[in-house]
């Protein structure tokens, strides 16, 4: 089971068998949930990461020379009909589930909505101790944290995360509210990218 999650982008050796990993708060990293979503977003390919695609060096001269990074296939990470019913669900959640607040928010400069898919996380983290029958003797927090894994039409996926550790997350009372309404925030930004070429 995990070398199949790890081809997903989970982050571990191993996969803790326990009630954590059932319902999904199985420590993975933002930028393994971010890796995730773009094998979703391109149809369960997961293409190399490439932070610089082009370099030019001598514009405007006789000696200009570019540089352009090659293109490489992806590699198939899931079928695509899972991809696509993933993505759907993905839109879903904000359509109508736990991340409405973004419903809306991002749109083309001519007024169109951009489909916009995405998962939220809440994690009270805390170490709790009981007496024998199950009777709560004492809870301190270890961490607070929430995050949105989204997506933004057919290009732009990321991660956005609020976390506090150590005894002051015990002060904090934040779910995914938080990372939602900051990415809102953001939206009137993001949409000036959303009809910029693909290389910009």
């Amino acid at each position: 089971m995990t070398a199949y999650w790890q081809r997903l982008g989970f982050p571990f050796d191993r996969l803790v068998p326990s009630y954590a990993t059932a319902i999904g708060s199985s420590s993975d990293r933002p930028a393994a949930l971010a890796r995730l979503m773009g094998i979703i977003l391109n149809d369960g390919l997961q293409r190399p990461r490439a932070h610089l695609r082009r370099l030019v060096f001598a514009a405007g001269t006789p000696y200009r020379t570019d540089l352009e990074r090659a293109p490489v296939a992806g590699e198939r990470r899931m079928p695509v009909p899972v991809a696509r019913a993933l993505r759907a669900v993905l839109a879903d959640t904000v359509e109508r589930g736990t991340a409405r607040r973004l419903r809306g928010a991002l749109r083309t400069p001519d007024g169109e909505p951009v489909t916009v898919g995405a998962k939220t996380g809440s994690g009270d983290n805390r170490r709790k101790v009981f007496a024998r029958g199950g009777r709560l003797l004492a809870s301190r927090a270890v961490s607070r944290t929430s995050a949105v894994v989204f997506s933004i039409g057919d290009r732009y996926y990321g991660v956005m995360t609020a976390s506090v550790a150590g005894p002051t997350a015990e002060r904090y009372r934040f779910t995914s509210a938080l990372p939602l309404a900051v990415l809102r925030l953001l939206a009137p930004e993001l949409n000036t990218r959303l009809d910029a070429p693909p290389s910009a």
